[in-house]
């Protein structure tokens, strides 16, 4: 039962929140508070994370940065914002439930005069906020709007790229076309991918995604082909007849489209740095969308080792990109994901 205004606050935050972005629509975050002691954390939940490949755990920690971004801006703006620390450099570490592992504590901060219409403007923003893989229209950046994006990394550890020309439309293109069907060829990425394949419209669920997430409105016999041709169980022949080849093809045809491309750096990769990266990330896709824009991920580009390497010596940067994405001015809208309970996120003692 929520009996304060910060509980009530907190649960109302996580209920907006809970829209974030996280790999696969995994979604894979816990968060706990004790009013008893007044204290909370925020942790990974194991059980929920991805973990086909070793790369996956900064996607993991970036996720959890933008959904507490989220939580922390809707606190501060609701009048009962958070203090929080690193839950490894917090004097008061509590003890998780067995796969869970802590991020950050948090605790009440000093109340203050609430913004009910920037809070209301912000859970709007997260609300129609969706990663939108579809087609985008020309338009460029101008000068004001790269200036509004480079400034939210000012005195940060991560650093902001941008492209827009064509040349690096076709590089991006043809390293998609080189190395998208790594993840069909590594079978434990491609299993657990797989997994979080929606096939039934009708069933409820509160996580993964749907195959129109990813190629648009297709007919039902192309799903059921998709279905029983990249069955985890049917790899070999899966790729004797090539079609991750053809898939790669097909994707590297809508991500040479551009128009632009971002990317996300770290000189030192560590948690905290991919977790404040994730919190920058969330401010820059709420900004594009206030501006009409959308984020398509391009993660198997940084999701391997060989991709990643050749993509920052492709595109001159330089530290090694943990994020990278085409993005542009909305054509079509995109769908909305399944999303997770407010109960299944959120415990209170």
């Amino acid at each position: 039962m929520l009996t304060t205004s910060f509980e009530q606050n907190l649960a109302g935050a996580i209920e907006i929140a809970r829209s974030a972005p996280s790999s696969h629509n995994c979604q894979p975050w816990a968060v706990h508070y004790s009013p008893l002691s007044r204290t909370g954390y925020l942790a990974i939940d194991r059980h929920r994370a991805l973990k086909g490949l070793p790369s996956l755990e900064n996607e993991m920690l970036m996720s959890c940065g933008i959904f507490f971004q989220h939580i922390e801006t809707l606190m501060r703006n609701a009048g009962t914002p958070l203090q929080w620390t690193w839950f490894d450099e917090s004097h008061t570490t509590p003890t998780l439930p067995q796969k869970q592992d802590g991020l950050i504590c948090f605790s009440p901060g000093e109340k203050q005069a609430a913004n009910p219409d920037a809070y209301h403007d912000l859970a709007k923003q997260i609300h129609h906020r969706h990663t939108n893989r579809m087609p985008y229209e020309t338009t460029k950046l101008s000068a004001l709007q790269q200036f509004r994006l480079q400034e939210m990394f000012a005195d940060s550890p991560v650093q902001l790229n941008i492209w827009q020309d064509q040349t690096s439309c076709k590089q991006v293109a043809d390293l998609v076309y080189q190395y998208a069907a790594l993840d069909f060829a590594d079978k434990a990425a491609w299993q657990e991918t797989y997994s979080f394949i929606r096939f039934d419209k009708n069933k409820p669920v509160e996580d993964g995604f749907y195959l129109h997430h990813l190629f648009g409105k297709i007919p039902a016999y192309v799903e059921w082909l998709f279905r029983v041709a990249f069955h985890p169980k049917l790899n070999l022949f899966t790729r004797f007849l090539r079609l991750p080849q053809f898939m790669a093809h097909e994707f590297s045809k809508l991500t040479g489209q551009g128009p632009q491309y971002l990317a996300l750096s770290l000189p030192d990769p560590n948690p905290h740095n991919l977790f404040i990266t994730g919190m920058k990330l969330a401010r820059v896709w709420l900004l594009l969308e206030q501006w009409g824009w959308g984020i398509h991920p391009l993660s198997v580009l940084v999701q391997h080792d060989l991709p990643k390497a050749t993509l920052a010596n492709t595109l001159g940067m330089t530290h090694l990109p943990i994020f990278f994405a085409r993005f542009g001015q909305v054509k079509i809208a995109a769908d909305v994901s399944p999303r997770r309970h407010l109960d299944s996120i959120l415990t209170i003692d």
